[in-house]
């Protein structure tokens, strides 16, 4: 365990030895989905119904968390808030009659949730603070407005939401995986590869240039265990960089990969309409299976990113990208264009395969 000490300490913080990390947990040990799940109570649902009502008339994005406070809700999302950030990282607020709004009330009341545990960054050069995932044109091959699977993985900022509008007729499947228990079963298993991990490679801040530092995909700070798994950032900083992925790290992330898609790792749940989740991006991988719509059954969902109020401790470049992204998305353009052939690099690098 030498070279994983060394690589801790090379990101310049406070280190203790793991026996079980902080936040790892697995689909049994976590209870499954209902593990996640807190359900609303009556006066919790009176109390959203109530602030959706007075708000009638404003943008979503331009409610507060005074107009979404009463006792009711500050409750739940300070329980919520825990869950995310001390807890297994992830909370699903079920209990939501959707029927009871339309979509711009709906939206209204998810931002209104989200305000309690940040600040909505841009999630494109529409400047969206609240995306709509669903299957629509995408020239920029942007994976939120696919259908096709999605891998375990992480985005750009350190709370996600996801509110369900329409499900899929079928597929759209989500699921969790703890990244501490991921960091474990390596530490277990594979102890050789994790320096390469904790060591990390550059990320792009454009189309043409990268940092000037390595983001470890784990970090670990005092005990807290994160991971930035976003191979296609990886993958593109390489081709900046005009050189290969070191072999060391192709062989940790392929191994990454393994563990995270092993059943007993992985909570999977269909997010029903009404139903919320909110998770640590960086606390907590997330993936999707392929799904199908049918004339008049879109799967829709709302999307926040939300920079928290609290934060989780973290090397350096997991807030700092988030960051670069918010200032790219504000001047109309973004460093997230996925080629056919950053996709084809990306495919090598995680299954060893054209």
């Amino acid at each position: 365990m030498a070279d994983v000490d060394a690589a801790i300490e090379r990101q310049g913080m406070g280190w203790t030895r793991l026996g079980e990390p902080s936040g790892a947990w697995t689909s049994e040990s976590g209870g499954g989905s209902e593990g996640l799940t807190r359900r609303l109570s009556p006066a919790q649902i009176d109390a959203l119904d109530t602030a959706v009502r007075a708000t009638e008339g404003r943008a979503a994005t331009d409610v507060t968390a005074d107009d979404f406070g009463a006792p009711e809700l500050r409750a739940l999302m300070a329980a919520a808030r825990y869950d995310i950030m001390a807890g297994r990282g992830a909370v699903l607020l079920s209990g939501i009659d959707i029927g009871r709004y339309d979509l711009e009330q709906f939206k209204r009341l998810h931002f209104g949730l989200g305000t309690h545990l940040g600040m909505a960054a841009e999630q494109s050069p529409r400047h969206d603070r609240i995306g709509l995932v669903r299957k629509e044109p995408n020239p920029d091959r942007r994976g939120y407005l696919t259908d096709t699977e999605l891998g375990p993985h992480t985005d750009y900022h350190e709370i996600l939401s996801l509110a369900c509008v329409v499900a899929s007729e079928e597929g759209g499947v989500s699921g969790f995986v703890s990244a501490a228990a991921v960091y474990e079963a390596l530490r277990r298993e594979r102890p050789d590869l994790l320096d390469a991990l904790l060591e990390g490679y550059h990320y792009p801040t454009s189309l043409e240039t990268v940092t000037d530092y390595k983001v470890p995909t784990f970090s670990v700070v005092d005990g807290h265990v994160a991971i930035y798994n976003y191979v296609i950032y990886i993958a593109q900083a390489a081709q900046i960089r005009g050189e290969p992925v070191p072999p060391r790290l192709v062989e940790a992330l392929r191994c990454l990969f393994a563990i995270a898609k092993r059943p007993e790792f992985m909570v999977s749940f269909m997010l029903q309409p009404g139903e919320i989740v909110f998770w640590h991006n960086f606390r907590v991988m997330h993936s999707r299976t392929s799904f199908r719509n049918s004339p008049g059954r879109e799967r829709t969902l709302l999307r926040l990113w939300l920079h928290a109020h609290e934060t989780f401790p973290m090397a350096r470049g997991y807030h700092e990208i988030g960051r670069i992204l918010d200032r790219q998305h504000g001047e109309g353009w973004s460093m997230l264009v996925n080629t056919d052939e950053s996709l084809r690099a990306v495919y090598e690098l995680v299954n060893g395969q054209g």
